[in-house]
């Protein structure tokens, strides 16, 4: 499996109207990031991001590939960012539907008359490809995901 592609290829962080909301665990990310920098042009780099991308960019804070005294912080998140799930299953599903795999799977069936309840994924095998593609991070509820 090889879940290279992003679900959706024209996908830009929103503004701050994101659809995910800016709750208590984005502010603590910035906050968070905020107390580290020593650098003032740097905090305005991460206030900045928070004004255009809201939690998106609160959850890019929390990614293990951040570094958030970065010059390049913003280019760097927006080359990332491929959006936000309300949950895990809504990302699966469209990652395998991104690849084909749902249509081909669905096409196979049909043909060879399986029935629907005969065949199920095996759901750990695909999270462990796509956490490999892909850095997440759970923030407030929603699933921000970011291209490695």
């Amino acid at each position: 499996m090889s879940p290279e592609m992003p679900p959706s290829p024209e996908q830009q962080p929103s503004g701050p109207d994101d659809k995910a909301p800016f709750g208590p665990e984005a502010a603590a990310s910035v906050e968070r990031s905020l107390a580290t920098l020593r650098d003032p042009d740097d905090a305005l780099r991460i206030l900045r991001g928070v004004k255009e991308s809201g939690s998106a960019f609160a959850a890019y804070l929390l990614s293990p590939e951040t570094n958030v005294a970065a010059p390049d912080i913003l280019d760097s998140f927006y080359n990332s960012y491929a959006d936000a799930w309300e949950t895990f299953a809504e990302f699966r599903h469209d990652v395998l539907e991104g690849l084909g795999w749902l249509q081909a799977l669905e096409r196979v069936m049909s043909e060879q008359g399986i029935p629907d309840d005969h065949l199920t994924w095996n759901h750990s095998a695909v999270d462990k490809q796509i956490l490999d593609t892909y850095d997440v991070v759970h923030l407030d509820g929603w699933w921000h995901v970011f291209n490695k």
